[in-house]
């Protein structure tokens, strides 16, 4: 019984849409976008800024008068007690001042690391995979986790550090100066001089930055595609080779890594010397001011105090130009990855019809993968009738792939190439044609997820009844209930827990369960033997009885289901008609046959 019509998803059941990325835009601009969400809890962090130093100055004043006091003799017990407990409270205050700082502007950092990183995600998912072909996902990886975080510590701490540098380092420089002048002016040499190690350390910092993610990324691609691909490697025994190449990939992480940190060192030695020299300055310069009387000692141990309280700033600063150096580098590899094009995409003004009967037409189908480039099709012309199926054979490279990535709309067609139920499929919403038309690939996919989670894997709903339904027409079933666990099996990355063949019927169970009105099948049996094959064949039958279906195969058992057939050769359609007409012409099908057959008698011997 041919199924009902699938009508198009009412636009009030739908999401609201997320505003969208703008392509290619600055990764640092981008942020932009996001303030609204974070705005209020920024604003707060920053200004707590405020009351945070002040408090500080305020405990370290505190604290030279009280010793003064002691030294002097007019401080009792009472007023000792009394001005300790105030600095107390005021400790205790500007703690929560600077729990409020980290709190909230951390928390707003984490919000724009979550949206960066859902951007990223949904871009990906916007692009086909020929969109994908320069990258891999090692690469990627890296990316969307190690170069993320380098922007979210610069559009969080390294923004909040640098801030409240630019409060204290002032702060510190005027209550010094009101102090002792001479003292306070004393210091500004080797604060100057620190600020040229750092200015010049940037660069450098920068390019090793870059240098450092790149072989992060390199090394995670390392590692990725040997254990994904471990049956290959435990295949050829090259378990030697590619621990040689992980071995090279992390020699060359750490030689970026200590190029870095040696750079850094040597900033943070400079911090260190800056210290040391105003702390000789002090005990020089403050130490004869205290003996002439010009500064008492309590002010003599506030400057040492203060020089302390704004060495974290300083070093918050040279740190700071670190994470905006990896953050640079960061957000250049974040924008290469954003700036890549969808080459397919909804046209402008897309609209789905109301109902889908499954009519698949091609018009004089020309492509090539590159401009001026031998076309891959040639003048392609096959029409598909609502309700019955076409199969599809020809030679390794005559074009069958292609055709079926342009019939999915994988690749972009030409125009008015590709025609379902007499429309372009360009001016279709890729939403609407993804749910009406499934495709069942040569490369099999399956999540590490359940074996009913990936049966079920276009409807969250489908009932362990249906998974099992699909599952004997795939004839996968008793495959599954062979595991532990069943359906709950577990499976590994990419479905390696299954066979060749487990997996291709997997994949079938799980496109004749999103039960959609056309189906394309691309040799999706070549990994299982014949006997099975005629079983799934049987199955399919009643699953196709009255869907548009497009059948890829090189057996003429799994063509002989269809009700026409068309033999590509060179790109061009050579040959076209029913399995029978086929046979009796003698030509490319009739060839593919005889081998075929003489193939299967030699087999029985």
């Amino acid at each position: 019984m041919r199924p009902a019509p699938v009508a198009a998803p009412a636009d009030a059941a739908r999401p609201a849409p997320r505003p969208p990325r703008r392509v290619g835009s600055s990764a640092f601009a981008q942020s932009l976008g996001y303030w609204p969400d974070v705005r209020s809890d920024f604003v707060r962090g920053l200004l707590c800024i405020l009351p945070g130093t002040a408090l500080d100055l305020l405990v370290l004043w505190l604290l030279a008068r009280v010793i003064d006091g002691l030294v002097a003799g007019t401080l009792d017990t009472a007023a000792a007690s009394l001005q300790g407990a105030l600095i107390l409270v005021l400790t205790l205050a500007k703690g929560a001042a600077k729990y409020g700082m980290r709190f909230w502007v951390t928390g707003a950092s984490r919000v724009f690391e979550r949206r960066y990183r859902q951007d990223l995600f949904e871009h990906l998912l916007t692009l086909a995979p020929h969109d994908l072909r320069h990258l891999r996902l090692g690469d990627v990886m890296s990316r969307s986790v190690s170069d993320i975080e380098a922007v979210r510590m610069l559009l969080g701490p390294a923004v909040m550090y640098t801030t409240q540098a630019l409060v204290v380092l002032p702060a510190a420089l005027v209550t010094l100066a009101l102090i002792d002048p001479v003292l306070a002016g004393a210091l500004v040499l080797p604060f100057t001089g620190l600020a040229a190690a750092v200015w010049v350390s940037a660069r450098p910092t920068q390019r090793w930055s870059l240098v450092s993610q790149e072989r992060l990324a390199d090394l995670s691609i390392v590692a990725q595609e040997s254990f994904s691909g471990i049956r290959v490697v435990k295949a050829f025994a090259t378990e030697a080779v590619q621990a040689s190449a992980f071995r090279r990939m992390g020699q060359a992480f750490l030689d970026a890594n200590v190029h870095l940190a040696t750079i850094r060192g040597s900033t943070s030695a400079g911090i260190s010397i800056v210290r040391d020299a105003g702390v000789l300055i002090i005990v020089l310069v403050g130490g004869w001011h205290v003996v002439e009387g010009r500064l008492s000692l309590g002010d003599f141990l506030l400057f040492y105090m203060i020089l302390n309280w704004a060495l974290w700033p300083l070093i918050a600063v040279g740190w700071m130009l670190g994470m905006h150096a990896r953050a640079r580098a960061g957000a250049q590899r974040l924008d290469e990855v954003f700036a890549l094009r969808p080459a397919v995409a909804d046209a402008p003004g897309a609209t789905a019809p109301a109902a889908t009967r499954g009519e698949l037409e091609l018009r004089r189908l020309t492509f090539a993968w590159e401009p001026g480039a031998p076309p891959a099709l040639r003048d392609v012309s096959l029409r598909v009738p609502a309700g019955t199926v076409l199969g599809l054979t020809g030679r390794t490279g005559s074009g069958k792939s292609t055709l079926v990535q342009l019939l999915t709309r994988q690749v972009e067609p030409p125009p008015g190439a590709v025609l379902l139920d007499g429309r372009d499929v360009r001016e279709l919403p890729l939403e609407h044609l993804r749910r009406v038309l499934g495709v069942v690939p040569q490369d099999t996919f399956l999540f590490s997820e359940t074996i009913a989670g990936n049966i079920a894997f276009a409807h969250d709903a489908l009932d362990l009844e249906r998974v099992r339904e699909m599952a004997r027409v795939a004839h996968v079933d008793a495959d599954v209930e062979g595991f532990p666990r069943g359906y709950e099996e577990l499976l590994g990355e990419r479905g390696v827990t299954l066979s060749g063949g487990q997996r291709q019927r997997t994949a079938i169970a799980r496109t004749l369960a999103a039960d959609l009105p056309v189906l394309v099948l691309d040799d999706c049996l070549s990994a299982v033997d014949s006997v099975t094959e005629q079983a799934i064949l049987r199955g399919l039958r009643r699953q196709l009885a009255g869907r548009t279906a497009v059948i890829v195969s090189h057996r003429i058992a799994t063509l002989a289901l269809a009700d026409r057939v068309a033999v590509l050769d060179e790109g061009r359609v050579a040959e076209q008609g029913t399995h029978a007409e086929l046979l009796a012409r003698g030509g490319l099908y009739a060839a593919l046959h005889e081998r075929q057959r003489l193939a299967a008698e030699i087999e029985a011997l």
